[in-house]
């Protein structure tokens, strides 16, 4: 269900609970590459006039390999 807009304490529960059961949903896509990920960022935002919407954004460590596979 989308959510939004919000209006009353009840849809902002509601707005905040949707936000939470999103990243549920996503928790296994999200850390698929742990293990390479320095940071992860969670914005969430709920406007009264607009539907709630929710960013992932991850940051990667980056690694130099040459030639033959030697990390440099």
């Amino acid at each position: 269900m989308i959510v939004g807009p919000i209006h009353s304490k009840e849809e902002a529960e509601k707005a905040v609970t949707s936000i939470g059961q999103e990243l549920i949903r996503r928790a296994k896509d999200i850390t698929n590459d742990i293990e390479r990920v320095t940071k992860i960022k969670i914005e969430a935002e709920i406007l009264p006039d607009e539907v709630t919407n929710v960013n992932v954004t991850k940051n990667y460590v980056t690694d130099f390999k040459e030639e033959g596979g030697k990390i440099k």
